[in-house]
């Protein structure tokens, strides 16, 4: 893993982090969702309030996670320069590019349906980022919550799903952690790219952030090379399927076209609003709801 950059000065007010202990903290991690829906943990982002309406936002980068990774799967964080290779990067009194990119701003006319939407009763944009799963349309980072306290189990099947990086999970052996190659490669995976200490019940390390720096790329281009065969595989099912005759494709969602013209109406006119539009034509996803009413103009 290549050294971080420890020397480096603030340049401005925005990028000098805040004195004191901040009265409030939320945080959440910054998390590469790969085309096969794996997700990777890439950085920790914390929101801080202080004393006299001062915030900021520390944005604290996983770097021996990040260096193994390859362009088509991370490709940066917007608006931080990970060519500095800080520890941490500060944006103070100012929202950063990747919080304003994927949450609405306090002007945005829809605002408190998206906030009612997720529970929230008044406006706080980290806080309802980190309850939906939104994504930006420039990149492939989404942010999850992360725990206040770092936590040590005993593996079982499904302890992996639950554990955020910096947690160790204590196993009886290497040998013990799966009956098969496939499980062993899939644990072995999850733990490396979320950060995921492993270690033996008498305090034998397996894997830990000096290992992880040399594990990443391995266990990347293997769940790679694993996702293009199953690939291969399907469409080669797919193509012996349509000359048997037996492949129909994926079916559409049926909308009655009638209801969805009223809701189009009623929506253009102020009447409803989006969530109870999706909900009067039975459409659970935004992306997909909008579809049908692009489909209305043809």
């Amino acid at each position: 893993m290549q050294a971080v950059n420890t020397a480096w000065q603030p340049i401005n007010s925005i990028t000098t982090p805040l004195t004191g202990s901040p009265s409030y903290t939320n945080s959440g991690i910054i998390k590469a969702v790969m085309k096969t829906g794996e997700k990777i943990s890439v950085a920790q982002i914390d929101y801080q309030e202080f004393d006299e309406e001062n915030f900021q936002y520390v944005i604290s980068p996983y770097w021996e996670i990040i260096d193994g990774l390859p362009a088509s799967v991370f490709q940066g964080i917007p608006g931080i320069d990970m060519e500095l290779r800080l520890e941490r990067y500060y944006r103070a009194n100012y929202t950063p590019t990747f919080i304003a990119e994927r949450t609405p701003s306090e002007s945005r006319e829809d605002l408190w349906e998206l906030l009612e939407e997720v529970g929230l009763e008044y406006y706080d944009r980290f806080e309802w980022l980190l309850r939906t799963t939104m994504r930006s349309a420039n990149d492939n980072l989404i942010v999850e919550r992360r725990r206040g306290v770092q936590e040590v189990a005993e593996f079982s099947a499904g302890t992996l799903s639950a554990m955020q990086y910096g947690d160790k999970i204590i196993v009886d052996s290497m040998v013990a952690i799966a009956d098969t190659t496939a499980g062993f490669t899939d644990v072995i995976f999850h733990a490396v790219t979320n950060g995921v200490d492993i270690v033996s019940r008498s305090g034998e390390i397996f894997v830990d952030a000096m290992t992880r720096a040399t594990m990443v790329p391995i266990v990347i281009a293997q769940r790679m090379i694993n996702q293009r065969e199953r690939s291969a595989k399907r469409l080669e099912g797919i193509e012996q399927a349509k000359r048997d005759g037996k492949y129909t494709g994926r079916k559409p969602i049926d909308v009655d076209q009638n209801i969805l013209r009223e809701v189009a109406r009623e929506l253009d006119e102020g009447i409803i609003s989006v969530k109870e539009a999706m909900k009067r034509t039975k459409i659970s996803s935004r992306s997909t709801f909008y579809r049908k009413l692009r489909g209305l103009q043809k």
